[in-house]
């Protein structure tokens, strides 16, 4: 069995779009970078027999990955379109995010993978306990495993096989999620901890996350 952890990164100035009215451009690159490094270095503590692959359009974001060790994808583009007039901006790419890990699971399947973890950099306390967990399907039957977050979402996700069901990363993508794979027939497993339940989506969890002093 062939695992392929993959980590989608949004360009450094565009993450985290919701702190925009409360923290500087400046204090948001550094912020999406340390949550790139903080990922990659629970990745690595884990010590998975796994290839490790961040896919972004932000070149930055693809040279940190080399330089952690992983493979580097740059994302295809998608075509834009307009967003609600209310809707939040991190809520505006879920589409490309979706297409971004469609792209990096098709990339991973046809490199060998028979399993994918998705882990994306919003968990500042993610540790190498979580990834293991994630990463550890109980057989080499089809199953899929996800961390679902605070709100509904997904946080983390793993299919066995790389390609078992559609990527649906959004609001209530934990049900969602769900759905798909009893529409598949493929069991689902699901792993809570405090570090995979906890994600940066507010000012209070920056706040929480970085005691005011930021990264």
């Amino acid at each position: 069995m062939s695992l392929w952890t993959i980590v989608p990164v949004k360009p450094f100035n565009e993450g985290k779009s919701r702190l925009a009215a409360h923290i500087s451009p400046r204090q948001r690159r550094a912020l999406n970078r340390e949550l790139l490094t903080r990922t990659l270095a629970a990745i690595n503590q884990a010590h998975l027999d796994a290839q490790l692959l961040v896919v972004s359009r932000d070149s930055r974001a693809l040279d940190a990955a080399k330089r952690a060790g992983s493979r580097a994808l740059a994302e295809e583009s998608q075509p834009r379109t307009a967003p609600p007039p209310s809707s939040p901006n991190d809520a505006e790419s879920e589409p490309q995010l979706n297409a971004a890990l469609t792209q990096a699971a098709c990339y991973a399947a046809a490199h060998g993978a028979t399993k994918v973890l998705v882990l994306p950099t919003d968990m500042p306390n993610l540790t190498a306990e979580d990834v293991r967990a994630m990463a550890s399907p109980a057989n080499r039957d089809p199953q899929i495993i996800i961390a679902p977050s605070r709100d509904g979402g997904t946080n983390a996700l793993m299919l066995q096989p790389a390609q078992a069901i559609p990527f649906a990363f959004g609001p209530d993508s934990f049900l969602r999620h769900q759905r798909l794979a009893a529409e598949a027939g493929i069991p689902v497993r699901v792993v809570k901890s405090d570090s995979l339940l906890f994600d940066i989506d507010l000012p209070e969890d920056y706040r929480l996350a970085f005691d005011n002093r930021g990264p």
